[in-house]
């Protein structure tokens, strides 16, 4: 995990693959940027070293392997020159699926839900210990810290312990370097995932209607905005105003009890049926409120309405002082052609429609990127966000990984949020978006297995296991203690690495180096479809770009929730200094050496896939 240079990268990666001696109880540690399943082999790495920047959340896991009963684990704070960092500690609890999502996903037990030992919202002691593991399998510890924003620079030390029954224990030491920059607690790229007004009620025994609805509503929304992302449709079936302030304004003001201190949402989705005019003065006697609302015009067109229908509903929502903004998932090509461009002010194109691999049926082989930049260009209102969709794994039915079609092969590669995909592939979206310069990610859903039991089964009607769902129902008889809150996913995770992965891009463009940010983001990702890359690259990425941020001294203190701060102006070119190597929980490198590790990848991925 702390390889410092491509030869020991190299070795790093081998011996990550190579089997383990078999021991009665092994513990070891991996990155967070996998998922450790039940055949998962043991590794002969011991200790953990992490680095993050002030404000940045950073994983890790313990493996556990053997035979044991009764696994539990306790943390230290790590110590350092800024006083102590807490770590928090979860389960990784297994679903098993039926079906693959694709030719690329896998069938049997994956690690999805993470349970906390105890609750990120309400502080309520939890059952994520202890547990077992059966002979010859393994089991994973999931473990965070959040970098405090006023933490000081330099190395923290601290230790996990792993016990078990008849004695056992290990003691997991456990290294953070905290990085001399800052990433803000409000999300530089902005999100609008979905929440569907029934799935609460279905899962957690709450009325359809009232304060409880609400209250448990607001959870999610907090935990969302813990990982970096809004919960941007607040439908909890009371749209009057002064309700939906109530009990979700503070998540627009920034006034929640965050460990992100001043999170706030990045966009509010319109709910309020045809009450245009009341919605857009509410916002705007709030400061800072208007600008998040927008209106959903339509999904998907000719799906869900008609291109003919786009220009009335358009209307409605301008015609209001202020006027909301108004945004259609569809391309710039479809949008010119139905003659509705002028009623768009977001595009939002599927992802496959952005970059499409060569030869497609869709028409949209290679970068699409170009063709939108007349459409930005004609008004500061407009952007352009990116979504994902079943595109990404395949539409139809269960795929018979042991004789798929030819065009089973399309939907393998692109960015996912299904459980039996690489990590990395749920944590590449927001480098996309720093790649095709979106400025915001849209999706559909994340509680869409709400109502079947989503802690055995998140097959859904789009096919895909977890496509549409990224929390599970953390009920009392489910995870313990006394109330009702969300849990985490591995992929909500990973979509949270990935946001601030997109800060790290983010900061250097804003510095003034946005072309060696895009040529890191372009040697990790070189296109929308080959987004599964071995853990070690992508660290090595990260790690690049914040020895650049060190070395031009960008960066700034986040403040209440706002962006990163001033940062100085950029050297000159000739004065930019090298990058610095920096300890982290892989590789410190430059661009250079992060293309030999991004070559390295496809080598890692065939010796490690089970």
């Amino acid at each position: 995990m702390n390889a410092r240079s491509p030869l020991v990268a190299v070795a790093a990666v081998l011996a990550l693959a190579a089997p383990q001696a078999h021991a009665a109880v092994q513990v070891w540690t991996a990155t967070a940027t996998e998922k450790i399943r039940p055949a998962t082999r043991a590794r002969t790495t011991a200790s953990v070293e992490i680095a993050a920047a002030r404000n940045e959340y950073e994983a890790f896991q313990i493996g556990v392997s053997g035979e044991a009963t009764g696994v539990s684990a306790t943390a230290s704070d790590l110590s350092g020159p800024g006083g102590t960092i807490a770590v928090r500690l979860y389960r990784a609890a297994l679903i098993t699926l039926a079906n693959a999502s694709a030719v690329d996903g896998g069938t049997g037990a994956w690690p999805d839900a993470l349970v906390p030992a105890v609750d990120e919202i309400l502080g309520e002691p939890r059952r994520a210990f202890p547990f077992s593991v059966p002979a010859g399998e393994s089991r994973a510890i999931w473990a965070e810290v959040h970098v405090p924003a006023e933490a000081g620079p330099g190395t923290y030390s601290g230790a996990v312990t792993v016990t078990w029954d008849g004695g056992g224990a290990a003691t997991v030491p456990v290294t953070l370097t905290v990085w001399p920059f800052a990433i803000p607690s409000t999300a530089s790229l902005k999100t609008a995932f979905g929440l569907t007004y029934g799935a609460l009620p279905s899962e957690h025994a709450v009325s359809w209607w009232g304060d409880d609805f609400s209250t448990l509503r607001a959870r999610y929304g907090q935990l969302a905005l813990e990982h970096r992302v809004s919960l941007s449709k607040i439908d909890d079936g009371n749209p009057d105003l002064e309700h939906l302030t109530t009990f979700y304004g503070a998540e627009m003001d920034g006034t929640l009890a965050t460990t992100l201190a001043g999170a706030r949402l990045t966009s509010f989705e319109f709910v309020g049926r045809n009450a245009y005019a009341a919605w857009a003065s509410w916002f705007a006697a709030r400061e800072g409120w208007t600008d998040r609302l927008f209106q959903y015009t339509c999904d998907e067109p000719p799906l869900t309405c008609s291109w003919e229908a786009i220009p009335g509903i358009a209307a409605a929502a301008r015609s209001v002082v202020p006027p909301l903004r108004t945004l259609v998932t569809t391309t710039i090509h479809e949008a010119d052609a139905h003659g509705v461009t002028e009623s768009i002010d977001v595009l939002a194109p599927v992802v496959n429609f952005m970059d499409d691999r060569p030869g497609s049926w869709t028409g949209h082989d290679g970068n699409q990127r170009a063709a939108y930049d007349s459409f930005l260009a004609a008004s500061p209102r407009r952007e352009l966000w990116l979504y994902q969709s079943c595109m990404s794994h395949g539409c139809g039915g269960a795929v018979d990984i042991g004789n798929p079609s030819a065009s089973d092969w399309y939907f393998t590669g692109w960015p996912t949020y299904v459980i039996d995909s690489a990590a990395t592939r749920n944590r590449a979206m927001e480098w996309l978006s720093f790649k095709y310069r979106a400025t915001g990610e849209l999706y559909y859903e994340v509680g869409l297995a709400y109502g079947q039991d989503p802690w055995s089964n998140q097959w859904n009607a789009f096919s895909g296991n977890g496509d549409g769902t990224l929390f599970y129902p953390g009920t009392p008889a489910r995870i313990g203690g006394a109330s009702d809150v969300p849990v985490a996913s591995i992929r909500l995770k990973m979509i949270r690495e990935g946001m601030e992965d997109y800060e790290y891009l983010h900061i250097l463009e804003g510095a003034g180096d946005g072309a060696f940010a895009r040529q890191i983001a372009d040697g990790l990702f070189p296109n929308a479809y080959s987004t599964e890359v071995a853990p070690e690259a992508l660290y090595a990425a990260r790690a690049a770009l914040a020895d650049r941020i060190v070395a031009l001294g960008a960066g700034g203190d986040p403040g209440p929730g706002g962006g990163g701060g001033p940062t100085p102006p950029p050297r000159p070119p000739g004065d930019a200094p090298g990058i610095v190597p920096i300890e982290s929980g892989c590789a410190s490198a430059s661009g250079v050496q992060i293309l030999a590790l991004a070559g390295l990848a496809a080598l890692a991925l065939r010796l490690r896939r089970r």
